[in-house]
């Protein structure tokens, strides 16, 4: 599987490479803000984009609503990937995004999840 990570902290960009290349054997995409999430995903064309919600530059839900607009990238799954726990599932059905996962999160468990959000959208 080939995966969009967005997120602006090096840190979980890493811990997610790592997670789904290594163990999981899936090709990983990393962008560090919103305004890239545009250009990767028309150049690599992601089965799955994780996003994080809250970035400096925009909010995860608006890069959402922007790219549910577009013919063939409004129909990539989506999953955030968040600290906040306050994010309504109405919300996430509202604006069409697979999933939720709240950092922290179990790297164990990542892969699996992450995996069946995009079957379940696909």
């Amino acid at each position: 599987m080939k995966v969009l990570i967005c997120d602006d902290d090096p840190v979980i960009r890493y811990l997610l490479t790592v997670v789904l290349s290594k163990r999981a054997g899936d090709e990983v995409i990393e962008v560090a803000n919103a305004v890239d999430v545009f250009e990767a995903a028309n150049r690599h064309r992601p089965d799955l984009i994780v996003l994080d919600y809250v970035m400096p530059d925009r909010d995860g839900a608006d890069v959402v609503r922007e790219l549910r607009t577009d013919a063939v990238l409004g129909a990539i799954p989506i999953v955030f990937l968040t600290g906040r726990s306050d994010i309504a599932e109405e919300t996430l059905d509202e604006i069409g995004v697979a999933g939720l996962i709240e950092k922290p999160f179990d790297t164990s468990a990542l892969p699996d999840r992450l995996h069946a959000f995009a079957a379940a959208k696909a």
